[in-house]
C-alpha cells in the first residue's frame, strides 16, 4: 500500500471531497476544481463560485438575482449573493467587462486574465444547470461581451 506524505493543510480548510454537501453542489464544486482554470491558481472551488456568483448578483436587479438563486439546484443558489465583499447598498450597479472580471480578480487575488478564465469556468456550469429562458434573463442584464459568454457554450 502506498504511503503519502503528509500535506500540512490549514485546519479550516476541508477538501472538497470531504465536505458534506448537497447532491446537486457537489458535483458543481467537484466539475470546478477539476477545471484547469481552478487548479492553475490553486483556487477553491467554492471561493471561485462565490466570489463570480457575488459579483454577478451585484450586478443583477434585486428580482432578478432572485430568480437566479430559486433556478440553481440545491445549495448551488446559496452560494449567490452569501458573499460581503462586493455587495453594495443596491443592486443592479452598471459594470462593464473590465470591472466585472476586475472585482472577480480583486476577490480572488488572481492576476485579472486568469479571472477571466474562472469566470468563464463558472458561467458555464452555472448555465448547464439552469433552464434557457433563465439564461437569457440573467444574460439581458449582462454587458454585451458578457452576456455573450454567458450564453455560449464552452
Amino acid at each position: 500500500m502506498a504511503q503519502h506524505p503528509d500535506v500540512p493543510r490549514d485546519p479550516d480548510t476541508v477538501p472538497v471531497k470531504e465536505r458534506d454537501e448537497s447532491a446537486e453542489l457537489q458535483p458543481f464544486l467537484d466539475e470546478l476544481q477539476n477545471s484547469q482554470e481552478l487548479r492553475v491558481n490553486g483556487l477553491d472551488a467554492r471561493d471561485a463560485a462565490s466570489a463570480v456568483l457575488c459579483t454577478l448578483a451585484r450586478r443583477l436587479s434585486d428580482g432578478e438575482d432572485v430568480k437566479l438563486m430559486r433556478a440553481l439546484p440545491g445549495g448551488i443558489g446559496q452560494l449567490l449573493g452569501a458573499c460581503e465583499i462586493h455587495r453594495g447598498p443596491s443592486h443592479a450597479k452598471r459594470m462593464h467587462r473590465a470591472e466585472f472580471i476586475g472585482d472577480v480578480a480583486d476577490h480572488l487575488r488572481i492576476p485579472v486574465d486568469q479571472a477571466f478564465r474562472v469566470l468563464t469556468a463558472v458561467f458555464t456550469a452555472v448555465r448547464d444547470r439552469i433552464p434557457e429562458d433563465e439564461v437569457a434573463a440573467v444574460a439581458s442584464q449582462l454587458p454585451a461581451d458578457l452576456a455573450d459568454l454567458f450564453r455560449r457554450p464552452v
